[in-house]
């Protein structure tokens, strides 16, 4: 239950339990050690079950908390944003990660660490910026979202729970490639119509995903714009080619790969596309036609 005391100046921490393989619940006794040691004023909630952290997130908000914070991986963060987003109050509010997940993706970005007294010391320094957060149909991502192989790969990452980092999503690839196919569709921006034929398609709000796999190099969190990534035509060796420069984002001079930007855009579809964003597998209402935006400066972000 959550305390019933003036909540504008608490910090909430919500953790989920299961996060990096338990690694975020066991960090629980250390995480209060150092919040006590730095003198915040705090509460604690743990999510329980999928999508709990959303339910948490909200009435948070609606209950006057203003300084949020995830405790757990990006799946954690996706949940806590997606809280925030539906209380409709995310302008009162400042959000924050602890990363202590699997893949932490969008912690990269802004090199969190994982060290609770430097994560927690870095949180007291309050240092605020304005981000961007990407939105489809009625869900928010806060840094990645991909359609074909990239969705396929994240997928069968949400399976291996044993497994941390990139070795979780290098042994999803391997899986992945007994599914292998290419997908078409249309692609509108901006009113211009263009018919694609891709093997993965990345959307990079952040310039990371897969456990720091950098899909999207140039993609910033506070311009305005979703980073595109649409790599077509590839057969199996090929991806394996290109996959290994991915990780630095030396992939972007091959012939297969095309990079754009955009506010808004649309694809359309004849089959249902494979679908993922900051490691989750979202079930959409349509997902043949599918519309991605981003949202400006939408969230106070502790970098």
């Amino acid at each position: 239950m959550l305390c019933t005391q003036n909540r504008k100046d608490k910090w909430l921490f919500i953790i989920n339990f299961t996060a990096g393989r338990g690694r975020a619940g066991k960090k629980i006794n250390e995480l209060i050690l150092y919040l006590n040691k730095y003198g915040f004023d705090y509460d604690i909630e743990v999510s329980k079950y999928a999508k709990h952290a959303i339910e948490l997130a909200r009435r948070a908000v609606e209950e006057g908390y203003e300084k949020i914070i995830a405790v757990g991986g990006d799946g954690t963060a996706n949940e806590v944003i997606n809280g925030i987003m539906q209380s409709g109050k995310a302008g009162n509010v400042t959000f924050g990660i602890i990363p202590e997940g699997a893949g932490n993706d969008f912690a990269r970005v802004f090199t969190l660490s994982r060290k609770m007294k430097k994560a927690v010391q870095r949180l007291k320094c309050n240092k605020v910026i304005n981000i961007d957060i990407g939105k489809v149909e009625d869900y928010y991502f806060l840094n990645s979202l991909g359609m074909g192989f990239d969705a396929v790969v994240a997928e069968y990452a949400s399976k291996f729970k044993k497994i941390n980092g990139f070795a979780r999503y290098f042994l999803a690839i391997l899986k992945a490639l007994i599914r292998f196919t290419n997908y078409k569709a249309k692609i509108i921006i901006d009113g211009e119509e263009k018919e694609i034929d891709f093997t993965l398609f990345s959307v990079g709000n952040g310039q990371y995903c897969g456990g720091g796999i950098m899909l999207t190099p140039n993609a910033k969190v506070d311009d305005g714009l979703l980073d595109i990534g649409i790599v077509s035509g590839l057969t199996r060796r090929r991806l394996l080619k290109i996959l290994p420069e991915a990780l630095q984002g030396k992939h972007l001079h091959n012939e297969e790969v095309e990079m754009m930007s955009a506010e808004k855009f649309q694809i359309i579809s004849d089959e249902k596309l494979p679908l993922y964003f900051d490691g989750e597998i979202p079930i959409l209402k349509d997902c043949r036609n599918i519309t991605i935006e981003i949202l400006k400066s939408r969230i106070r972000f502790l970098a």
